[in-house]
Order: structure tokens, then sequence, then C-alpha cells
């Protein structure tokens, strides 16, 4: 009797140490987890602001065309550049991209 004593107090023990082993591991993975989102998010934000940058220079390209189709002189085409420069950092510092 004392021998399955010891074996069921081994049994335990070793059933013990697997779940903190496990509960390790999650934790672990949670962490991982976390980490690969949050560089994903970066991502994303850096991916959204080089799309929204090169949008910006075909739209100044566009218009700078049309200016010269239309025969406005450069003084004008600037007046107008200020106004979407105000807006773009609107566009660049959207926080909260969800996945």
């Amino acid at each position: 009797m004392n021998t399955s004593l010891i074996s069921a107090w081994g049994l335990v023990a070793l059933i013990g140490l697997t779940l903190a082993g496990c509960e390790a591991a999650e934790e672990s993975a949670q962490k991982l987890t976390e980490k690969a989102e949050q560089a994903v998010q970066e991502l994303a934000r850096e991916a959204v602001s080089d799309t929204v940058n090169a949008f910006n220079e075909q739209v100044d390209q566009v218009q700078q065309s049309a200016n010269e189709l239309l025969g406005k002189p450069k003084g004008e085409a600037a007046e107008d550049q200020p106004e979407r420069d105000a807006e773009a950092p609107r566009a660049e510092s959207s926080e909260g991209v969800e996945t």
C-alpha cells in the first residue's frame, strides 16, 4: 500500500508539472501573438502611409499637368498646394488600423 501512495503522489506531481508547463507555453504563445499583431499593425500603417503618399504625388502630377494644359502660371498652381498639405498629416496619423 505504501508503494501505491508513493505512485499516486508521483502521478499528481507529474500532472502538476505538466499543467504548469502548459500554462507557461500558453503565456508564451499569447505574448508571441501580441507581438505579431503589433508588427502587422505597424506594417499596415506603413503601407497605408506609403499608398497615401504615392497617391498624393500622382494627384500633384495630374494637377500640374492640368494647370499646364489650362495655361495657368505656376504661381496659381502653388496656391492650391498648402490646402492639400494641411490635409495629408490627418490621413497619415490615423490610428487604430483594425485587422
